[in-house]
């Protein structure tokens, strides 16, 4: 198959990034819903999904019939391991003739002879067909390219630019060392908010092993991970973009799913929600001056602009720091609120639940009142976000009170309402 008549290169991210979004996460959608519910037409559905099921393992993707519909989901165990085939979907980006013969070829051609110039490259380049063409400037591109990615290095002598292979940076390091790295490298691209480049690492460093030092890297999982959300990787591109926004005091233009027209923001904080997987961005509209908070699986695509002005980063400053009292993301304007919760239980054998209060309380500040009777305290903007987390303690967490918010009547009302409908049962 021609590399330019390819149906199955991966030219439009969002729409994989939509499609595949929808069936790991809810495994409910036909495709009579992607069509008329989330505005994809019926052609290039199908197109996208040919894509996926080419790049997926057959079995990760199933389909289930619910009266007259055919439902896709995805098949995933946590005793899968560190395995996530939705981070594949990054491999399979559009590309060219070009990209493919400067790629291989120039390196091969580098191989062979220590050092090269551009117009000796030129020269031994193979004519392989006329849409592969390659002239002093394209050459000079690609060239560009390659040491921008680290595969090869220049060096100047005179007015020469001389080209050679990047050096070997694993050649210092024993098997054993390796071995150690790959598994800090599988552990990792399962615990960090952007996990794509400890993929890519990963991979290539098994490759490495086997390729150069006959090594075969086990397969055995030795990690299995609780809260591990495999879906954020499908928006690894666009959190980078902003992080790189961030660092560069840079603004951006977000667009959303549906809607052509962006909207310019200034970045200042990114919120990751370890249980539930969500990732969010913590920023400032300026049109209308107010700050927001915007979830990422939303954005379709960004953009990067120009830097920010003094005065922009003289606000951007004045508003950092805004997750201190956020359990989650709560709005800004929010009056602090302190809620007060009482932990019981049974200290000899449920000693684990202190040990939870600890890693998921935010800082919070912890007293032992008595035996197997603990207090927790925390400042915040919305208490209330707090509930979910606070009904998984089930019978030992009490909530005593979180002034104006009220927090503790609600807690109650939902008790309420789900002895009402287990009566019913």
């Amino acid at each position: 198959m021609a590399l330019n008549k390819s149906s199955l290169l991966i030219r439009d991210y969002e729409n994989i990034r939509q499609i595949l979004r929808d069936i790991y996460i809810f495994g409910c959608f036909s495709r009579d819903d992607f069509i008329e519910k989330k505005g994809i037409s019926g052609r290039k559905y199908d197109k996208e999904q040919q894509r996926i099921n080419a790049y997926l393992p057959k079995k990760f993707i199933q389909k289930r019939r619910v009266d007259k519909k055919v439902l896709l989901y995805c098949a995933y165990s946590v005793m899968d391991g560190g395995s996530n085939h939705l981070a594949d979907t990054y491999r399979n980006k559009s590309f060219t003739a070009l990209d493919v013969m400067s790629f291989f070829f120039v390196q091969q051609l580098l191989n062979e002879s220590e050092e090269m110039t551009a117009a000796e490259i030129l020269d031994a380049l193979p004519a392989t067909n006329d849409r592969a063409i390659f002239t002093k400037d394209n050459l000079r591109v690609k060239l560009d390219e390659l040491v921008d990615k680290g595969f090869i290095q220049i060096r100047k002598e005179g007015r020469s630019i001389l080209y050679r292979l990047a050096e070997d940076i694993w050649e210092g390091f024993s098997d054993d060392e390796l071995m150690d790295i790959c598994l800090f490298l599988k552990f990792m691209k399962n615990v960090s908010p952007i996990e794509m480049p400890y993929y890519f690492l990963h991979e290539k460093l098994m490759l490495y092993l086997s390729v150069e030092r006959g090594k075969t890297v086990s397969g055995k999982d030795i990690f299995h991970f609780k809260h591990n959300h495999l879906f954020n990787s499908l928006d690894n591109d666009i959190l980078l973009e902003i992080l790189r926004a961030m660092k560069a005091n840079q603004m951006l233009e977000v667009f959303f799913y549906g809607n052509d027209k962006g909207v310019k923001i200034i970045p200042i904080e990114l919120i990751h929600d370890s249980v539930y997987g969500r990732q969010y961005l913590y920023c400032l509209d300026t049109e209308t001056d107010h700050s927001t908070v915007i979830r990422l699986d939303r954005m379709s695509h960004i953009s990067v602009l120009q830097k920010l002005t003094k005065d922009e980063e003289n606000r951007k400053a004045s508003m950092e720091g805004y997750s201190d009292y956020c359990w989650c993301t709560s709005g800004a304007d929010e009056i602090l609120s302190e809620i007060v919760i009482e932990f019981r239980f049974d200290e000899q054998n449920e000693d684990y639940i202190l040990r939870r209060i600890q890693a998921e309380g935010h800082g919070g500040t912890i007293n032992r009142l008595a035996e197997g009777l603990y207090e927790y305290r925390i400042k915040l903007r919305d208490p209330d976000e707090m509930v979910p987390w606070i009904r998984s303690f089930g019978e030992r967490a009490k909530v005593i009170s979180s002034g104006q918010k009220k927090t503790e009547e609600k807690v109650a009302e939902e008790w309420k309402k789900a002895l009402v409908k287990y009566d019913s049962l």
